[in-house]
């Protein structure tokens, strides 16, 4: 009888061990997110509000990862219209790919600048949902389902949008 609750105590304080131990998956993302903040973007935890999707009554709201590349200088140009698109299939959708959406900025940007955000949004993995960007930074945010490489191509992808001045 006393070797079952030495057991069960031994198991109870193993199981409690593991269950404090992260997952592979929670191991991956602070890889990631250390890749990303070691070349100089800020990793942040958001509340996302996406548009209202086609047929739905109201639009939804996520927490989220984001990754900002922040833009270089302090001069910020008056003419520049911030933008925020969404992969969800909604009504406005003018000059994007099939399958995403604005959230803001629809009908700002001239035909190179779509063509632009078309090719970039070909090269970014599946599970990037929402790119934004700001007079401040671009932002990606993702599900962070990856390799390090793909946290590579991410962050090569924001310098150069944050450079664009997109």
């Amino acid at each position: 009888m006393n070797w079952a609750i030495i057991a069960l105590v031994i198991l109870a304080i193993v199981g409690s061990m593991m269950w404090m131990m992260p997952s592979p998956r929670q191991r991956a993302q602070a890889i990631f997110r250390q890749q990303a903040m070691r070349a100089g973007l800020q990793v942040q935890m958001t509340k996302l509000l996406f548009p209202r999707a086609i047929g739905e009554h109201a639009p939804e709201e996520f927490h989220c990862i984001a990754y900002r590349q922040g833009r270089n200088g302090h001069q910020v140009d008056k003419h520049y219209r911030p933008w925020h698109i969404f992969r969800l299939n909604a009504h406005a959708n003018r000059g994007l790919p099939e399958g995403w959406c604005w959230g803001k900025g629809e009908e700002v940007l001239t035909e190179t600048q779509l063509a632009r955000i078309a090719s970039l949004i070909d090269r970014l993995p599946a599970d990037v949902y929402s790119i934004e960007s700001t007079p401040v930074a671009v932002s990606v945010y993702w599900n962070e389902n990856g390799t390090p490489d793909t946290v590579a191509l991410i962050i090569r992808e924001l310098q150069a949008l944050a450079e664009e001045r997109i």
